[in-house]
């Protein structure tokens, strides 16, 4: 069986990119001012951060052109293969139709759902702070492979150019499971510690590229300047099985 197409190839969606420059920008908008300390983040149209704040004001992504989101692989047993990628700050969307979203408690709630396609194929699912964790955001993407007689695999990538304290450079480094961009304060991306997970920096930032991952990239523990933050998995979906990769940004 060959694998669901979700979207045009990379060159399609970056000759598209002028027309969804608009959607990089706050659809959706959660403050939270009487944290120990204030915390806001707002999410595009795409499901992607535009921006995450902490205190209120300081915003540790790009506010003119924020890069973040997810970028990937998949192929399946029959030799097909297609990318599930979206970041629109770098004009890469996942195909012409935005996702179904859904809030279950209501406009202005949290989480905030969205399913790529409307399908149940790609779903993405954002949920915030509570009352231990006050500066997180968890971002939990679920890939359901087709329902009989199919194998998906590939591998997945969370990934973030981080400007710590709104500066475009940071002192970067990583661990096994949690990779940092930080000045005075900065933020971590962590992801469950797993078989198939792994986490890492790059100091050439966010390429969009299928194959940019923590697996391929050279390590390098610790530099200084512009980068980016990146969670990957391996993942495999069979017969209708469901793989979820859940990424934490953590403002500190």
């Amino acid at each position: 069986m060959k694998i669901k197409t979700i979207g045009p190839l990379i060159l399609v969606l970056f000759l598209a990119a002028a027309g969804y420059s608009q959607d990089n920008s706050c659809a959706y908008t959660f403050s939270y001012p009487k944290s120990r300390v204030s915390f806001s983040f707002c999410v595009t149209v795409w499901g992607t951060l535009a921006s995450f704040q902490s205190p209120i004001g300081v915003n540790h992504l790009d506010p003119k052109n924020p890069v973040e989101g997810w970028e990937g692989l998949i192929t399946d047993n029959s030799g097909g293969s297609d990318g599930f990628s979206v970041i629109p700050g770098l004009g890469i969307f996942p195909g012409p139709v935005l996702p179904v979203v859904r809030q279950p408690y209501g406009p202005g709630t949290l989480p905030l759902i969205f399913d790529y396609g409307g399908d149940g194929f790609f779903v993405e699912r954002i949920d915030g702070p509570d009352t231990i964790n006050q500066r997180d955001i968890t971002i939990t993407l679920t890939i359901h492979s087709c329902f009989r007689d199919c194998f998906w695999s590939g591998t997945m990538t969370k990934v973030a150019n981080i400007r710590p304290d709104g500066n475009s450079t940071a002192n970067f480094a990583h661990s096994s499971f949690a990779a940092f961009g930080y000045v005075e304060h900065g933020v971590m991306l962590s992801v469950a510690e797993n078989v198939g997970a792994c986490t890492g920096t790059d100091p050439k930032g966010a390429s969009g590229a299928q194959d940019q991952n923590c697996y391929s990239l050279t390590d390098i523990p610790f530099f200084t300047g512009p980068g980016a933050v990146l969670g990957s998995w391996l993942f495999s979906s069979q017969n209708g099985s469901r793989m979820s990769m859940r990424a934490t940004y953590r403002v500190f």
